[in-house]
């Protein structure tokens, strides 16, 4: 089992798909989270899909490894298919599943396996882990959704499905804040064909 993230601690590899997709994701998160006031200065969570954690500490020699291992792939496809609740830290999270499309597994993996061997990434068993786009979820909200609310919201949406394929547009390293200038510790633009 993939144990919880340690903030203060980590760094997060994330993958930003383009706008589309991004902006069908939002509706929803939008919906809810002005519902619930989750976020009143209206700065919500960026979505993404997280690919791998590192020691906040090596985060200059993962920027290294990722400019090389950008020079290896081409388009990074995206396909999500449907709403699925999944629990984190005791609390129910609504996510948009992410498909292991040919080219994300082959990436991640590539990515995992150069972090790993240099000794950056905090993830140990990779096997176990899902990509997703989370759409709500109580961390960063400052008006958390209480729980029984979050899971029956959760419950409700699960299994709801919103086809879509996309290509990754960014690779990011980030800090675990909402802050959008202090987030982004190194961005890449990913190759086009």
């Amino acid at each position: 089992m993939i144990k919880a993230a340690e903030l203060d601690k980590e760094y997060f590899i994330v993958l930003i798909p383009d706008q589309e997709l991004i902006e069908t994701a939002a509706q929803v998160q939008k919906i809810v989270a002005e519902h619930y006031n989750l976020y009143p200065d209206q700065i919500h969570p960026q979505l993404h899909i997280t690919i791998d954690r590192i020691d906040k500490n090596k985060a200059v020699q993962a920027e290294t490894i990722l400019t090389e291992k950008l020079k290896e792939f081409k388009q990074i496809e995206i396909e999500v298919d449907r709403f699925s609740c999944i629990r984190f830290s005791d609390q129910h999270q609504l996510v948009l599943e992410v498909n292991e499309t040919p080219s994300l597994k082959r990436f991640s993996e590539a990515v995992h396996t150069s972090l790993a061997e240099a000794g950056i990434s905090t993830i140990e068993n990779y096997d176990e882990w899902m990509f997703h786009i989370t759409i709500i979820s109580n961390i960063f909200a400052k008006n958390p959704i209480p729980m029984d609310e979050l899971t029956e919201i959760c419950l409700f949406m699960e299994g709801m499905s919103r086809p879509l394929t996309a290509n990754a547009e960014q690779l990011e390293i980030w800090r675990p804040t909402l802050d959008p200038v202090e987030k982004v510790i190194a961005s890449f633009d990913l190759l086009k064909d």
